[in-house]
């Protein structure tokens, strides 16, 4: 890709709500997560959870989805020039699974139960479709589902639609914390009894989260015309399907390493010039040992600084991918590469540059995100400082 800028970003999670307070917060090696609080399952455990404080949403009349999305889609449009039709393309995996589940959990069922309102938005679609119209925004909607890589593959294709002459994107992801991938992540095993650890010796699993982000694309000529500034730049996108397991990595990382493979090629840019992988990094013994074998086939020796940021904000599903690409212009306008946060005991068969505590300060001018999901869905997307 070439010329696709970043003039805008949006982000609220467990950590907070807009860029400056996730950018103190990595920096500070802070976590959000907390024992889980937004609803009760009987028989489970309230494990941490990187739930979003209600005091940081916009109260809508619509799904907790929507709240998410609203505050962080606001945030990127502030100053963009929206004008004339653009895209929208947006990562969910819950949609209004949330409210279905109240509806349910009222009525079970019943034919001419009342409260009806709470289904409308059990489709995954209607997120973009009310987001649009309530911001106003004139644009084509495309609503992506590819699991934990949904959003990555949101922010992918708007950036080829931006590059292709569209005047510009809103891109990103949400998802909201449900009793469904609660529970579903449950019955797996593969929740975490405390506090995730990526790439740690003894994980146990990953943390759920929640949250949304939004980057606003456009032409870098288009941005520069009206003197808008410019973050960073979405240089490539690389997406697979190794279709290995309903639920498992291929165990030696081929979709992952695929997916990385195109996105660089997409940049045009080599292994070598990146400076800082922030990977999908789960905390799940099968998905950290993938990503691990993927990441040393594809970058020669020590490889370039690698860090999970879950620890800080638990897996936030369908909206990872996007939050994570945020996390990454953080990292490279600020030179601070995060750490991994819960990492204390590295796992010393996975062979990775791990950032170590406190993280590293450092010139980085190429970051690679990976975002891979259950059924083989993967994606990587390289962003990039400056476009040259």
């Amino acid at each position: 890709m070439r010329g696709v800028a970043i003039t805008g970003v949006g982000i609220v999670s467990a950590l907070g709500s807009g860029a400056r307070v996730h950018q103190e917060a990595l920096r500070a090696g802070r976590s959000g997560l907390r024992p889980l609080g937004l609803f009760s399952l009987a028989g489970l455990p309230a494990l941490p959870v990187g739930e979003v404080e209600g005091a940081s949403l916009e109260r809508e009349r619509g799904p907790r989805c929507l709240d998410l999305a609203m505050l962080a889609a606001r945030q990127a449009l502030a100053g963009a020039d929206f004008s004339g039709s653009g895209v929208m393309a947006l990562g969910t995996t819950t949609g209004g699974i949330l409210e279905s589940e109240c509806h349910y959990l009222t009525h079970r069922g019943q034919e001419g139960a009342e409260e009806r309102e709470l289904l409308r938005h059990h489709s995954a679609g209607t997120v973009a479709d009310m987001l649009a119209a309530k911001l106003d925004l004139s644009a084509e909607r495309h609503t992506f589902s590819t699991a934990c890589s949904s959003s990555a593959n949101a922010v992918g294709y708007g950036a080829a639609r931006v590059e292709q002459g569209a005047p510009w994107a809103l891109v990103g992801g949400v998802d909201s914390l449900c009793r469904l991938t609660y529970a579903g992540f449950h019955s797996l095993k593969l929740l975490a009894s405390d506090a995730c650890r990526p790439f740690g010796r003894n994980r146990q699993g990953l943390s759920l989260g929640e949250g949304a982000a939004f980057l606003f694309l456009e032409h870098e000529s288009r941005a520069r015309a009206r003197g808008a500034p410019i973050l960073g730049y979405v240089a490539g996108w690389g997406c697979s399907a190794d279709a290995w397991h309903i639920t498992a990595p291929h165990p030696e990382g081929r979709g992952a390493i695929a997916a990385m493979q195109a996105a660089l090629a997409d940049a045009g840019l080599s292994a070598e010039q990146v400076d800082y992988v922030n990977a999908h990094g789960t905390a799940t013994p099968a998905n950290d040992k993938a990503e691990a074998l993927a990441i040393n086939a594809v970058f020669a020796g020590e490889g370039p600084l690698t860090s999970s940021t879950k620890g800080s904000t638990g897996h936030t599903l369908g909206a990872a991918g996007a939050i994570e690409a945020v996390f990454c212009l953080l990292a490279m306008e600020s030179g601070h590469a995060p750490e991994s946060v819960g990492l204390v005991e590295p796992d010393p068969e996975l062979r990775v540059r791990h950032v170590p505590r406190g993280g590293v300060q450092a010139p980085l001018r190429v970051a690679l995100s990976n975002s891979f999901g259950f059924g083989g869905n993967n994606a990587a997307l390289v962003l990039t400082r400056s476009e040259s």
